[in-house]
């Protein structure tokens, strides 16, 4: 799609979009707004959190379905995290600390810690950016963004743009403008890397079992108490949170929730040789890892058209990798005088 030139009276502008309310582009969003640039966030989803969003449960808890903590094996997301536990929003799950590593939870979720990130920060929601237009306003030749939804409604105009979706859904966003081949091209060949799973929770009695077992031969890749993170109520059941290998999950991808649901159930039991009281349904991460990037950047981005790339898919794969790949992106963007 071409330049075009409008006069966009009715679209908010910013000086910069973000794609994606996940740990990435939360946090992007809060470095950017302490540089004093006006910013908001659009996410496809009700909330914040993308793949560290938490489910909310009919007694008023959640538990953490997505990403359960975050491991921080480097100097800057260790400082990240460590600030996050003085603002009282994440605490350390010590039981999961490593040689190398520090666990590190949200409280009293995941996803608290992608709002505090957003703040203040305008967050439209229930949006999924499908469009991107460069504009010329009709007052000069100076070229922004514009932002539309799969309804082909204006967003918003920005003048920089930062996706931080998944690879497969920031190509299809890349994808409907002409100039963005280069970091099109960077997504695609992310795309080819990326893993589903499934993923449920359930309730059994209190027992004594580790906080986090990793199977083997199971369908079970991971199972942890999701109530026994630091500051959350674990006093009256044990609420497991279970994921699936992504081998088990590739030969079930389509198959029936209900089907996987038991299955799982069956899988958990014969592991734990727990009851299993009550559970929720199985969800699906279609997304929800990649692989380590490795011999490029940790972002993309293009200076001549100001649109960029940061995410877990473009460094290490993982929760840890959202935050590097943001902080090196704005790191940048601070360097080159944003």
């Amino acid at each position: 799609m071409g330049n075009q030139t409008v006069n966009n009276q009715n679209s908010t502008k910013y000086d910069v979009a973000i794609i994606g309310a996940g740990l990435a582009g939360s946090l992007c969003a809060h470095l950017i707004a302490q540089s004093g640039l006006t910013v908001c966030v659009i996410d496809k989803s009700r909330g914040t959190g993308g793949r560290a969003s938490s489910k909310k449960l009919d007694d008023g808890t959640s538990c953490d379905l997505g990403t359960p903590f975050i491991h921080a094996s480097h100097a800057s997301s260790l400082a990240l995290m460590e600030g996050l536990v003085d603002d009282k929003v994440a605490a350390p799950w010590q039981q999961l600390n490593t040689k190398d590593t520090q666990a590190f939870v949200g409280i009293p979720k995941m996803s608290a810690i992608t709002r505090h990130w957003l703040g203040n920060a305008p967050f439209i929601s229930n949006t999924r950016v499908h469009h991107l237009e460069q504009i010329t306003q009709a007052s000069g030749s100076h070229k922004q963004w514009l932002l539309r939804d799969d309804k082909y409604q204006a967003v918003v105009v920005a003048e920089k743009v930062i996706i931080t979706a998944p690879a497969p859904q920031a190509a299809m966003i890349l994808a409907t403008h002409t100039d963005l081949a280069i970091l099109l091209l960077r997504a695609n060949q992310a795309c080819q890397s990326s893993q589903a799973q499934w993923a449920m929770w359930l309730e059994t009695p209190i027992s004594d079992l580790n906080a986090l077992i990793a199977p083997h031969n199971s369908p079970i890749c991971r199972m942890l108490k999701d109530n026994h993170k630091p500051m959350r109520d674990s006093a009256k059941l044990d609420r497991w949170v279970i994921q699936t290998s992504p081998e088990w999950t590739k030969q079930y991808l389509d198959a029936d929730k209900a089907l996987v649901a038991s299955t799982l159930i069956q899988a958990f039991s014969t592991l734990t040789e727990q009851r299993v009281i009550q559970h929720g349904e199985a969800h699906r991460w279609l997304l929800s890892r990649f692989n380590e990037n490795k011999g490029n950047n940790a972002f993309a981005w293009d200076i001549e058209n100001n649109i960029g790339l940061a995410g877990d898919w473009l460094c290490q794969g993982d929760a840890e990798g959202a935050l590097l790949s943001a902080l090196a992106l704005c790191h940048f963007l601070e360097r080159s005088h944003f």
